[in-house]
C-alpha cells in the first residue's frame, strides 16, 4: 500500500513538472524564432537599402540653361607696340605696358545638349588701364600716353559640363574698345580717341555657387587692329593686345 502511494505521488510530481515546463519551452522557442526573424529582416532590409542607395545616389544639381545676366571684375595688362614720329621722322619703337582694373556687365542665353553647352553673350565694359613712354634728351623730348575706356562685345561660348563638375567653356568673340593715345613733343602735341576692333579668345570655368547664382573664372586674350594718331608734327602708330583675368557672378532667370 505504501509503495502504491509513493508511486502515485511520483507520477503526480512528474506530471506537474511537465505541465509547468511546457509553456516555458514554447515561449522560449517562440522568442528565439521571433528574434531570429527580426534580425534577419533587419539585416536584409539594411542590405537592400544600401544597395538601392548605391545604385540610385542623390542627383546632382540640374544644369541651368536659359537667359542669364551678371557682372565681372578683373585686371588686365595691355601691351602696345608703338612707333612714334616727330615732324614725320620716326625716331624709335616702344613696347608700352598699360595695366589697370576693369569691370563688365553682361547678359546672354545658354543651352545644354546633354553635356555639351552653347551660349551667346553681349557685354559692356570699362577699364582704368593706362601707360606712358618718355624720352628726354638734349636733342629730343617726347611724351606718349595710352589709356583704355569703354568696350562693347559679343561672344559665342561653346563648352562641356563634366560629371558632377564645372562647366568648362571657350570664348570666341568680337570686341570694340575706345583706345586713347596722346603724343607730345617740345612744341607740338596731338591726341586721338579710336574705337578699335579685336578678336577675343578665352577659356573659363563656371561652378554652382548658390541656387541660381554661379561663379566664373576666366582668362581672355584680345588681339586688336593697329591704328594711327595721324598728325604730321607729332604722332604714332599703335598695335595693342590685351591679357585679362576676371571673376564673374552670374544669375540664371529660369
Amino acid at each position: 500500500m505504501k509503495k502504491q502511494l509513493r508511486f502515485s505521488a511520483l507520477c503526480i510530481t512528474l506530471i506537474s513538472v511537465s505541465v509547468t515546463l511546457t509553456p516555458i519551452s514554447s515561449f522560449a522557442k517562440t522568442s528565439l524564432f521571433n528574434h531570429a526573424y527580426d534580425n534577419g529582416y533587419d539585416d536584409g532590409y539594411e542590405d537592400g537599402y544600401d544597395d538601392a542607395m548605391d545604385k540610385c545616389p542623390c542627383p546632382p544639381r540640374l544644369t541651368l540653361g536659359g537667359f542669364y545676366a551678371g557682372l565681372s571684375a578683373g585686371y588686365e595688362g595691355y601691351q602696345i607696340n608703338r612707333n612714334p614720329w616727330i615732324m614725320e621722322d620716326q625716331f624709335g619703337k616702344f613696347n608700352t605696358h598699360a595695366n589697370g582694373w576693369n569691370g563688365r556687365l553682361f547678359g546672354g542665353y545658354g543651352r545644354y545638349f546633354d553635356r555639351y553647352y552653347l551660349g551667346g553673350e553681349l557685354f559692356l565694359g570699362t577699364s582704368g588701364a593706362n601707360g606712358k613712354d618718355t624720352i628726354n634728351t638734349t636733342n629730343l623730348q617726347y611724351d606718349g600716353k595710352f589709356s583704355v575706356g569703354t568696350s562693347i562685345g559679343a561672344s559665342l561660348l561653346p563648352g562641356y559640363k563634366f560629371d558632377n563638375g564645372p562647366l568648362t567653356y571657350l570664348r570666341l568673340g568680337y570686341i570694340s574698345t575706345d583706345l586713347k593715345v596722346n603724343d607730345a613733343s617740345r612744341s607740338n602735341s596731338s591726341s586721338t580717341s579710336n574705337w578699335t576692333s579685336g578678336f577675343n579668345t578665352g577659356i573659363g570655368i563656371e561652378i554652382p555657387l548658390y541656387k541660381k547664382i554661379d561663379a566664373r573664372l576666366e582668362y581672355d586674350y584680345i588681339n586688336y587692329s593697329s591704328f594711327n594718331n595721324n598728325n604730321a608734327n607729332v604722332g604714332s602708330k599703335s598695335s595693342p593686345s590685351d591679357n585679362r583675368g576676371s571673376i564673374d557672378l552670374t544669375y540664371h532667370f529660369n
